[in-house]
């Protein structure tokens, strides 16, 4: 039988806080895209699915309480704003004592984490009890999966080269469309060697 000591002991060198980690940072996630700009719960929402939603992402239930807790601490200001047939909307903009809070957030060292869970691995894993071809088929399809978010990465670089040129988030925007670029590209060759070496 295969010893796992010394992964279990590296694992453990790691702190797997994954849950922990995203609750405490659902605030500064929010903070962050309110330095693009005054916006409503729904504002940060949508800036979300366009911008961090392929490594962060937070749901309605996450935002609302959070921008509760910021306006409490002046992190935030909140005005109101009348609209003509519609519900009034909530505009929250960014304090000065935010700006700080997010500075303070950034610049303290981190902890790095991973996500313990892959369901493909387990899969592969135990693949033996399956017949080959279906151990193919699921890293196939993940294959897929991943030529197609590559796409993605790559359409989503050229528009950002493209509209915000001059803008100074660029080259931080940047860098986090390449890490998901590097990562997927390196997935792609794992499907293409783990495919080869099981058809050997």
């Amino acid at each position: 039988m295969v010893s796992w000591q010394g992964i279990t002991e590296f694992g453990g060198r790691i702190k797997l806080t994954r849950r922990e980690g995203k609750e405490n940072s659902s605030m500064y996630a929010i903070l962050g895209i309110l330095t693009l700009g005054p916006q409503t719960g729904y504002d940060i929402k949508k800036q979300m699915e366009r911008s961090t939603s392929y490594f962060w992402n937070e749901n309605y239930g996450q935002i609302y309480p959070q921008l509760s807790k910021l306006l409490a601490k002046n992190d935030v200001t909140m005005q109101v704003e009348t609209q003509e047939g519609k519900p009034d909307r909530k505009v929250y903009t960014l304090t000065e004592q935010g700006t700080q809070t997010l500075t303070a957030w950034l610049s303290k060292p981190m902890e790095h984490t991973f996500s313990e869970k892959n369901v493909l691995l387990l899969r592969l894993f135990f693949g033996h009890n399956v017949p080959l071809e279906i151990n193919i088929r699921h890293i196939d399809e993940f294959k897929n999966t991943m030529q197609e978010k590559l796409q993605v990465f790559i359409t989503l670089e050229e528009s950002l080269r493209n509209c915000h040129s001059q803008d100074n988030n660029l080259k931080y925007w940047l860098l986090t469309t390449n890490y998901g670029k590097i990562q997927v590209k390196a997935l792609i060759q794992w499907c293409e060697e783990s495919i080869e070496e099981l058809k050997s």
